[in-house]
């Protein structure tokens, strides 16, 4: 009887160590705004993370009615009653996974930039983030957990990514950023940057962020160039120097 025990006990204690090891790894966390970032995940978890109860593929999103005009915009949006009671980084996550925001055609002679600004417009989440007070902190705290290095090039967590930064382009969101925040911001965005310099996209964000702060060099910039200048503020390049010369504001301003 009490060889069967510690039989038991052994082969409980063997399935508590395999549970514990199939368990995804806790790499980073905030917790002031309830993210958590897990070894098997790119972006990061909020506590109050919203679940869209139809998404494409469902026999409810399959069955649409196409007479109206958006037939799909009711399943992309939060009800009233999460709207103002989620969390602003459960705002962030639910508007970087809403039903098509990713793989939604938003085919415009508009640069990058603008073209998510109009994307935006689309989604009440995004909307009801824009008027957070808080909007800024949880967004850089959201973004400095995201992990590149899981992003495949095919994925729609690329497009999600290239959301998720060109919201620091967002005059809503800028207007609320502090000069530290907005170092922050430039710090995680250059880093990420490094990383992967073949996503010129990532540094629109970071000239906008800048001119935002009213920074001399890019501000000088801007006026003795105003038409290659507006070019970057549309979310594209005049030329492919412009990169350069906006990464090396970004490298002296974060000093």
């Amino acid at each position: 009887m009490k060889t069967n025990k510690i039989f038991i006990i052994l082969l409980l204690c063997v399935f508590c160590q395999c549970t514990k090891s199939d368990r995804p790894t806790i790499i980073g966390e905030n917790l002031e705004f309830g993210l958590t970032l897990y070894s098997d995940a790119c972006f990061p978890e909020v506590n109050d993370k919203y679940e869209y109860p139809v998404v494409p593929g469902m026999e409810e999103w399959n069955n649409l009615d196409y007479d109206i005009e958006t037939p799909w915009e009711k399943f992309c949006q939060l009800p009233d009653s999460v709207l103002k009671t989620i969390s602003t980084a459960g705002l962030i996550d639910a508007l970087i996974y809403a039903p098509l925001f990713t793989g939604f055609s938003m085919i415009s002679s508009d640069g990058t930039a603008l073209k998510w600004h109009r994307h935006y417009g689309a989604f009440n989440s995004a909307k009801e983030l824009f008027q957070r007070e808080n909007a800024d902190d949880a967004l850089v705290a959201y973004y400095e957990l995201v992990r590149l290095n899981c992003i495949k090039s095919s994925s729609k967590d690329t497009e999600r990514m290239e959301g998720l930064e060109m919201l620091f382009t967002k005059q809503q969101i800028l207007d609320k950023m502090g000069h530290e925040s907005k170092k922050q911001a430039i710090v995680a965005l250059l880093a990420n940057y490094k990383k992967f310099p073949d996503d010129l996209n990532r540094i629109f964000p970071m000239a906008f962020i800048m001119y935002a702060d009213k920074y001399e060099p890019i501000v000088k910039y801007s006026q003795d160039n105003e038409k290659e200048f507006n070019c970057i503020l549309n979310g594209y390049f005049y030329s492919f120097d412009q990169a350069d010369l906006i990464t090396s504001y970004a490298e002296n301003y974060i000093k």
